[in-house]
């Protein structure tokens, strides 16, 4: 009985709590606990009607910070520090995309950090590819490439990338297959040959129509979904390859780039589906392979 009225004069105005202490005592000792507790309820409801005022009128601001800079050796690091529910997210997002690649081309040497890092980049992608990304100077957000014409199509020499930044050639022909980074293509004199126009890029309907036939990455043994994956020409656009469904295929991020830089490679067999032929150090008569993880149309043959 003693903390009910020690609770209720703590929350009773100053001016009138010698008087409310002093009807709370004489009260108590004749009643019970329960009606010495509702007897400081009707005080309370009497001197102080709207209650306690709140701590604050304006929700808290979350706490959420990012640094990112360019390192002179090209590499950029980032850090930052952010609420428990930013925090959830993100770590969530990132276990989704970080988890151990399963594929014909081997086990995932890759450490715990390293998955982190490539599932970052991965999220990149994601956001980059959505239509919700805000306008900025009237296009969505894109990084431009400029590359000679004589070294995308050798893969060999530098490429500027952005402002500042560089790449290889190799690495821009990755890019210039399908992606949110533009390739300005230039020529002996630096003049612009191919700015990266819709005949070459996957157009929108082009693109559903990869998804439909391909279902995801389509790489043997991979389960990455299609907003995972990027197109792929077959026959390189810089080379004279068209940019149809019959020379296209849907590759993740890491399947594109082993694609770029192996001794794999892919065609479109008989049937109208992909279908691949690893290199000889993996099999030496280089009998195709399918990825049959991603379920077909139920409609389909």
């Amino acid at each position: 009985m003693i903390d009910t009225i020690v609770d209720v004069l703590t929350r009773v105005p100053v001016e009138h709590r010698d008087s409310a202490e002093e009807n709370l005592l004489a009260f108590a000792e004749e009643a019970g606990h329960k009606q010495v507790a509702a007897l400081g309820a009707r005080i309370l409801a009497h001197l102080d009607p709207d209650g306690r005022e709140p701590d604050a009128v304006e929700p808290v601001v979350p706490a959420r910070e990012l640094f990112l800079r360019r390192k002179r050796t090209g590499m950029w690091e980032l850090n930052g520090t952010f609420d428990d529910e930013t925090g959830t997210r993100a770590s969530a997002l990132l276990d989704a995309l970080a988890e151990c690649r399963t594929a014909d081309e081997g086990p995932d040497f890759r450490t715990l950090p390293q998955r982190y890092g490539d599932a970052f980049s991965d999220a990149l992608d994601l956001a980059l590819n959505s239509s919700d990304l805000p306008i900025q100077a009237g296009e969505r957000a894109h990084v431009m490439v400029a590359v000679s014409l004589e070294d995308l199509r050798s893969g060999v020499g530098r490429a500027t990338l952005g402002d500042t930044g560089e790449m290889t050639a190799a690495e821009a022909r990755v890019h210039a297959c399908d992606s949110m980074i533009i390739p300005a293509v230039l020529g002996e004199k630096s003049e612009p040959l191919n700015l990266g126009r819709l005949r070459r890029l996957i157009s929108a309907g082009l693109r559903r129509a990869l998804f439909l036939r391909d279902r995801g990455c389509t790489f043997p043994g991979c389960h990455r979904p299609p907003r995972h994956c990027q197109g792929h020409h077959i026959r390189h656009w810089a080379d004279g390859g068209p940019t149809d469904l019959n020379n296209l295929v849907l590759l993740c991020a890491h399947h594109h780039r082993l694609m770029h830089r192996s001794g794999w490679e892919v065609r479109i067999a008989p049937d109208g589906l992909p279908e691949f032929l690893p290199p000889t150090f993996i099999d030496k008569r280089r009998k195709p392979r399918r990825n049959n993880l991603h379920e077909p149309l139920p409609f389909a043959a």
